[in-house]
């Protein structure tokens, strides 16, 4: 059976999302068990409890944790496309995608809780507010890729 010209975007977001899943569920898993020993040893900096000390707001905080490494997964595949575009077809529009991919990036990067819990730092306590902005940039870059797929 041939593949319809729209089923190749399909599948390949699908692949790229269930990659991206797996490996945000990995470091979400994995993460806990790495800093219950190294960050439990730091002196307490920040503003309140941490994703280690089993307080009500470490599961905002892992859930955080899964959506900004999802999303900093699907912005490197989507940067890795767009390089590979601009290489193929330099302009102007295929380099202002690469830098606003390049730029969702590192506000991905920055804002991972993985980030502050290895410089130290602890959760603030901003409930919901911790990783709902996240949860909105996985949503549009998800519906990005999907675009850039066609």
């Amino acid at each position: 059976m041939s593949e319809t010209p729209a089923s190749t975007p399909v599948r390949r977001t699908a692949a790229t999302v269930g990659a991206a899943v797996v490996v945000a569920a990995v470091v979400t898993v994995v993460t806990p068990r790495v800093f219950v020993s190294t960050v439990s040893m730091r002196p307490r900096m920040g503003l309140g409890p941490g994703i280690v000390n089993g307080h009500p707001l470490e599961q905002l905080v892992t859930v955080k944790l899964f959506v900004s490494t999802y999303t900093v997964v699907l912005l490197a595949v989507l940067a890795g496309t767009y390089a590979r575009l601009y290489r193929e077809l330099p302009n102007r529009f295929t380099l202002s995608l690469l830098a606003f991919t390049a730029a969702l990036l590192l506000y991905a990067l920055t804002s991972s809780p993985l980030v502050s819990l290895t410089l130290g730092y602890r959760g603030s306590g901003l409930g919901p507010f911790t990783f709902l902005p996240d949860l909105f940039a996985a949503v549009a870059v998800t519906v990005l890729f999907y675009e850039s797929s066609v």
